[in-house]
């Protein structure tokens, strides 16, 4: 078992899972916490990322396969999703493939399931194909309200942040996924673009205080 990766929530391990090489996401007890509600915090997490994977996959967005998950003991065994990420991806100037995450984001939203960390690394292509990982902090809305559209804007507000650090190609990296998120959110990508622009009139305004 090897570590992958060593996160603020979780840690993420590769192993073998029956000759199949796959993920081990454990989520770790917080110390701080008092250990009873720690535990139900951990297993409420734990299962909300199974959902969330698994009404992605009904919608038509790749995820990895869940072999395996115990609620108590706050442990995911999944496929291991091999390829380069979004941030690779848009490093060696494959910019095309933002208007596919904004179609594919405005699918999940469309459903009502908000990712809850859509950084560029929990976005890889693998065999052709984007695959979204870690929806641990995901949520299921129904029904379309005001707070609707501020949740899916500040999902979508993670991204556009990283967008951000492309200089001059940041207005054009953002246009693409835009176009990609309307085409599949139709006239609801309206509500939740005015939500973005007041997130980020918002932010800039505190940077200059």
């Amino acid at each position: 078992m090897d570590l992958l990766a060593k996160g603020a929530e979780a840690e993420i391990y590769v192993v073998d899972w029956f000759g199949m090489r796959a993920v081990l996401k454990w989520r770790k007890p917080k110390r701080y916490r008092d250990p009873a509600l720690d535990h139900q915090i951990r297993r409420r997490r734990t299962i909300n990322e199974v959902r969330n994977m698994y009404i992605a996959h009904t919608i038509g967005v790749k995820v990895p396969a869940v072999y395996f998950f115990d609620p108590e003991k706050t442990v995911i065994i999944m496929e291991y999703v091999a390829g380069e990420n979004l941030r690779e991806l848009l490093n060696r100037g494959d910019y095309g493939y933002l208007r596919d995450v904004g179609v594919l984001v405005g699918r999940m939203h469309r459903a009502g399931l908000i990712h809850g960390d859509l950084a560029p690394t929990n976005i890889i292509l693998s065999r052709g194909d984007l695959y979204f990982i870690d929806f641990g902090l995901g949520d299921i809305r129904r029904g379309w309200t005001r707070r609707t559209a501020i949740l899916m804007a500040r999902d979508v507000n993670v991204l556009l942040r990283t967008l951000d650090l492309y200089g001059d190609k940041a207005e054009k990296l953002r246009n693409l996924f835009w176009t990609g998120y309307r085409e599949e959110m139709g006239q609801r990508a309206n509500a939740v673009e005015k939500e973005v622009a007041k997130i980020r009139a918002s932010g800039r305004y505190a940077e200059r205080t």
